[in-house]
């Protein structure tokens, strides 16, 4: 924290006393990649603070990818595209409150308190944007990559059962795909 206060203030004192002009100072996005890399790590490091032994295995799993990803970062090699990478990321991210499912419930609870507080702390409208693009593709009525089908079956696993309209309009879209496929 001390460090990023000291950049920030040396950012500041640079444009300040014109040795960045202002118009010249450019924010770097944060891409796919880089936001649920972010996220991985926090949560390897949340849950793994929760020092319970049903989460081990979910945990080292997570971790062991962090730790290979880690070194592609340190390296600048990449095995595929940053943004391949940053679906796949994605993907477990999303998928990963799947796995607290089946938990004993007060584990469960704070697995999914630390989950959602961790998207939060990074991106705080994580869900909101989620449900978004499922809505989207629902009134799209198509599914048009990859990462959306793991969006809508994701949706379907979470509704499934519930009799719902939204079970029936997205079972019906991952077929549709599925069908093309």
């Amino acid at each position: 924290m001390c460090s990023f206060v000291a950049n920030c203030s040396l950012l500041f004192c640079a444009v300040y006393y014109g040795v960045i002009p202002f118009g010249k100072l450019k924010l770097v996005r944060k891409t796919k990649f880089d936001v649920h890399f972010e996220i991985c790590r926090r949560l390897v490091a949340e849950l793994s603070c929760l020092g319970n032994k049903e989460l081990q295995p979910l945990i080292d799993s997570f971790s062991n990818s962090i730790d290979q990803i880690s070194v592609w970062v340190a390296n600048n090699k990449f095995p595929a595209p940053k943004s391949v990478i940053g679906t796949g990321l994605e993907q477990g991210v999303n998928e990963l409150p799947m796995f607290f499912e089946e938990m004993e419930p007060s584990l469960r609870a704070t697995a999914f308190q630390t989950y959602y507080s961790v998207l939060n702390a990074i991106v705080p409208d994580y869900q909101e944007k989620l449900s978004n693009r499922v809505q989207r593709i629902i009134k799209r009525g198509k599914i048009k990559s990859e990462s959306e089908f793991y969006l809508l079956r994701n949706r379907l696993d979470q509704i499934e059962g519930s009799g719902v309209n939204e079970e029936f309009l997205v079972s019906a879209i991952l077929g549709g795909y599925e069908a093309e496929a």
